[in-house]
């Protein structure tokens, strides 16, 4: 398990407590001079319940409880666990750099590859989301989260090659994090390509940040070991195993090798059939339960125990 902050900078605000507990401290003395203004000290002693004035510990641990409550809710906490859950958001990046057009399965990679994502569109949970993105040298959106089954397989079949020069995984992998931050929990990203990273943001980088998010990557290598040629001129692309592996491996996601269609589509259906996840606890919501608790109790012991002298 793993606690995260949606907006850390509000722990800041535990820095009051200090100035709360001086406050309280201060308040007592005051009050203390006020009473030594009463002649009867017998009197006194029998309204306090004692010859001495109390330290009102217990109004202090509520007041501080309440704030202490009030900051961590506004800080967004969220605890982040591993179990079994139906709800998901997937997200598949494909890409779809020269490279893609490698012969090396049938017709050729780029194909395979929608072929396979179609079959993932098609066995996700009913309640499940599914989103669309493409990387070469740049990531595009091809279409946000959605449960419109229909308008993403149509998406897919419309992808095409992009001959702009190299192929950004690192890129791709920020892109689709952000895409999935509309989504509170289940962020599934499911990236394929022949792994051959070469421009934009380095792999160490891109998974440190869907990690800050909580995003599982799963990883799809599409290449045989020898390779295939693409785009008429007969040069060879392999596939760049350890960089997927790297990927899959630190984001609690798996790395699959397809080499060849009927592979690649059983990597989709596995995907799609995992159940178990990064699934969030929001505390906010439970956080300001016992703010209000706390402030009760406290409202109860000003008016009854803890009631001023006049």
């Amino acid at each position: 398990m793993e606690l995260t902050y949606l907006q850390p900078n509000y722990l800041w605000l535990l820095c009051i407590v200090p100035f709360l507990i001086l406050t309280h401290f201060y308040g007592l003395k005051y009050s203390h001079k006020k009473a030594l203004k009463f002649a009867n000290f017998e009197a006194l002693a029998r309204v306090t319940g004692g010859s001495k004035l109390s330290l009102n510990l217990p109004l202090l641990f509520l007041r501080f409880s309440t704030l202490f409550f009030l900051i961590f809710a506004l800080s967004g906490p969220i605890l982040w666990y591993e179990g079994q859950g139906s709800n998901a958001n997937f997200l598949i990046a494909i890409d779809n750099s020269g490279s893609m057009l490698g012969n090396d399965f049938q017709p050729n990679r780029m194909e395979a590859a929608k072929s396979a994502a179609t079959q993932l569109v098609n066995n996700v949970p009913e309640d499940a989301t599914v989103g669309l993105m493409t990387f070469a040298g740049t990531p595009l959106v091809k279409q946000t989260l959605t449960a419109d089954r229909e308008i993403v397989r149509q998406k897919i079949a419309e992808l095409k090659i992009d001959f702009s020069s190299g192929t950004a995984v690192g890129d791709g992998i920020i892109a689709g994090t952000n895409l999935l931050l509309q989504r509170p929990e289940g962020r599934v990203l499911v990236l394929l390509t022949d792994g051959q990273s070469n421009v934009g943001t380095l792999l160490p980088q891109a998974i440190n940040y869907a990690n800050e998010y909580k995003v599982t990557v799963h990883t799809i290598g599409v290449a045989t070991p020898e390779g295939g040629s693409f785009t008429g001129v007969g040069t060879l692309s392999k596939l760049d195993e350890d960089g997927m592996k790297l990927i899959a491996a630190n984001t609690g996601g798996k790395f699959y090798k397809a080499q060849t269609n009927e592979q690649l589509a059983m990597a989709y259906r596995d995907i799609a059939f995992t159940s178990t996840r990064k699934l969030p606890v929001q505390l906010a919501f439970w956080l300001i339960m016992l703010c209000f608790t706390t402030l009760s109790i406290e409202w109860v012991f000003v008016n009854t125990k803890f009631r001023s002298i006049p």
